[in-house]
């Protein structure tokens, strides 16, 4: 293989893996639409539109719109909509009302330096997009864009790791969270591999950091059924139809959240059969109780932050719903038998068997 097919498949691998990854999170998002997935499906979207700009670049010969096209979506945007989908779970509230405003700011301040930044045309057909003059408000706007958000990306997901590992639920997330982190520092430490003299070398550690990325994502979609089997046996509970054996003793709290985790990943209609079949009907109040709401946020508390984000998006008769599974059913607890005694008093026939 000659050094001009060496150098293109590269590229060409790494935009076919980031539209794979991008249409997974697409599909998930289209079938339960959260803000997160919507904007790493539009991330993973222009990863593979600047791989494939690049590609072409190299096949066919570089032109303007080109050099643009790879520049406007490649070397800093992708990385910003990664790091606004991690904001959208770690600050589900805040995000919901800046987060629409933050992603077209920087969209818009990024396009705008892209477009109005000139090329050598001299350098064009031979350095592609690198001919692009990148001027000190570029520059300054790229580091400051791919150092705090990579910044997010890897805290973000490190931290759900160590979330993951400290209570104990969630492995399949919690590697999948550990593969994304890796991966994102993989393709973080591309750039600098080009200083070694090798073009290819940029698109070597984008494949592989690409591949691990997707590889999470592929993970974290993955059921928890053992935890959440586990959870089913102890409560009681029958998931997906099957019946399971009840047990005398409670259930644990981190089965019981692994099990409301489980059930906000399925569809609304689902969750409310599966709630009802269960002693939980869902109500049409508009709005919560006091009670109701107290006890909806001392849920949210326990959540890991994917599960806050889909536990905001409930309605409000599927969230004061979930919340009572979890209290009045899921974490229920028996009363001692010399508690129940104290406080329902035996019937008079086996008293006075008793004294007899």
């Amino acid at each position: 293989m000659d050094q001009t097919n060496l150098v293109i498949v590269f590229p060409i691998v790494c935009s076919m893996l980031s539209a794979l990854c991008g249409a997974v999170i697409l599909r998930d998002a289209l079938t339960r639409p959260r803000s997160d997935k919507i904007v790493w499906a539009i991330a993973f979207a222009m990863f593979a539109l600047a791989a494939g700009a690049d590609a072409a670049g190299i096949a066919f010969g570089w032109s303007h719109w080109l050099a643009k096209l790879y520049y406007a979506t490649g070397p800093a945007l992708v990385v910003a909509f990664l790091a606004i989908g991690q904001l959208y779970l770690l600050f589900p509230g805040t995000m919901r009302r800046f987060g629409v405003g933050l992603t077209l700011l920087v969209t818009a301040l990024w396009v705008s330096l892209v477009v109005n930044a000139p090329i050598d045309n001299s350098r064009l057909a031979t350095d592609g997009w690198d001919a692009i003059e990148r001027g000190g408000e570029m520059v300054a706007v790229t580091i400051l864009i791919n150092s705090v958000g990579t910044a997010i990306i890897v805290g973000g997901t490190a931290w759900s790791v160590w979330r993951y590992r400290r209570r104990g639920v969630h492995r399949q997330r919690m590697i999948g969270c550990g593969l994304i982190c890796a991966g994102t520092l993989v393709v973080a430490a591309g750039g600098s591999l080009t200083r070694l003299g090798h073009y290819e070398y940029l698109y070597i550690a984008m494949a592989i950091g690409v591949s691990m990325i997707f590889g999470g994502v592929l993970v974290s979609r993955r059921p928890e059924r053992e935890v959440v089997q586990s959870s089913a046996v102890a409560s009681g509970v029958a998931l997906d139809g099957a019946v399971v054996s009840s047990r005398a003793a409670p259930i644990g709290h981190v089965n019981a959240l692994a099990c409301v985790d489980d059930l906000l990943q399925r569809p609304d209609a689902e969750l409310d059969r599966f709630c009802a079949e269960w002693s939980v009907p869902r109500e049409d109040a508009p709005a919560m109780s006091r009670t109701d709401a107290r006890r909806g946020w001392r849920l949210r508390l326990l959540l890991s932050p994917e599960a806050v984000a889909l536990f905001d998006s409930l309605p409000v008769g599927a969230r004061r719903q979930v919340s009572t599974l979890y209290h009045d059913v899921l974490t229920w607890e028996r009363p001692a038998r010399e508690e129940i005694t104290g406080i329902v008093p035996a019937p008079e026939p086996v008293i006075a068997a008793r004294q007899a």
